[in-house]
């Protein structure tokens, strides 16, 4: 086990409850050129300057797949995940895992891959403005696992993750939830990486259903630490971060290895700030792996920043 140093990289306002009148949690991060893009739950948006740290957002919006769930929760989007792809011009598509439950309906598991265009304008004094459009919506739908070899990917919420350089749509779950209140089906339990080729992004926003008949490779590896939160690929491998502040649930990082399909890396936060707070997702930026935080009301979200060097086992 490892247990590699972090250190604070910046803080950052929840500006939900200022901007819309609700306070929304900190959900999925990622980053784009020197912008911070940190997600909140139902699909609110905030943008916030990675060069100047200025805790203050830039931007504020709802996401075009916003959800807030009121008619039924099952469809609020989460904001779970969220990472960074291009289209064939090079504009950038945020993959956004939505959704607010493991059921399903007639289109697939509720859970799904809100992909979005990213819109990025600037006014006369050169400030960027952003927003977002439905570019795509990826489901899978499990119908005709028993016939193939592989097991199901999880079970009904995974994290939609992406390999750009691979050309690679990967969901990442485990056979069955991971919090405490299952924990009489650990032994049973695995984490499952399964891979699907990267639907093509086509002008007229089409919905993508994918089936085990789409599967192109998947891998289990052992069931070592609770809650599953948010992630990230990089150059082959998937940083995955796990845990609450509470519950006794330790606070940790996960390297799973895409190509040698296996655990590459595990690390124990639970002696760094995450400790106390609660670790949500994870991107690279400047040669440094950031994550992001849910703090308490009435404090900031703080991001970390990790030396991705620690994680060699």
């Amino acid at each position: 086990m490892l247990f590699p140093q972090t250190e604070l990289f910046m803080e950052f306002e929840n500006p939900t409850e200022r901007v819309f009148g609700v306070r929304r949690s900190v959900q999925g991060f990622s980053v784009w050129e020197n912008w911070g893009f940190v997600l909140f739950h139902t699909g609110i948006c905030a943008i916030y300057d990675l060069l100047t740290r200025n805790p203050s957002p830039i931007e504020v919006f709802r996401l075009a797949s916003y959800h807030d769930g009121q008619e039924d929760r099952r469809y609020a989007n989460h904001a779970n995940d969220l990472m960074f792809g291009r289209t064939p011009e090079g504009a950038p598509l945020m993959y956004i895992t939505a959704g607010n439950s493991g059921d399903a309906d007639e289109r697939g598991w509720i859970a799904y891959c809100a992909v979005e265009a990213l819109d990025i304008t600037r006014d006369s004094s050169g400030n960027p403005h952003f927003s977002t459009r439905p570019a795509q919506s990826i489901y899978y739908r499990n119908d005709g696992i028993e016939d193939t070899p592989w097991q199901t990917p999880g079970w009904g919420w995974p994290a939609s993750l992406v390999d750009m350089d691979r050309g690679e749509y990967i969901l990442l779950s485990a056979r069955y939830r991971t919090t405490r209140e299952f924990a009489h089906l650990e032994a049973e339990n695995n984490y499952i990486i399964t891979r699907f080729r990267l639907p093509e992004v086509t002008p007229d926003h089409m919905a993508v259903t994918l089936t085990p008949a789409d599967i192109i490779g998947q891998f289990q590896v052992p069931y070592d630490i609770y809650a599953t939160q948010g992630g990230t690929v990089h150059d082959g491998r998937i940083y995955y971060t796990f845990g609450f502040a509470k519950n006794g649930c330790p606070i940790g990082l996960r390297v799973f290895d895409l190509k040698e399909e296996k655990i590459a890396a595990r690390a124990d936060l639970s002696a760094t700030p995450f400790g106390h707070i609660e670790i949500e997702c994870c991107a690279f930026y400047g040669g440094k792996l950031l994550i992001n935080t849910q703090s308490p009301k009435g404090e900031p979200g703080r991001i970390y920043a990790l030396d991705p060097a620690q994680l060699t086992e």
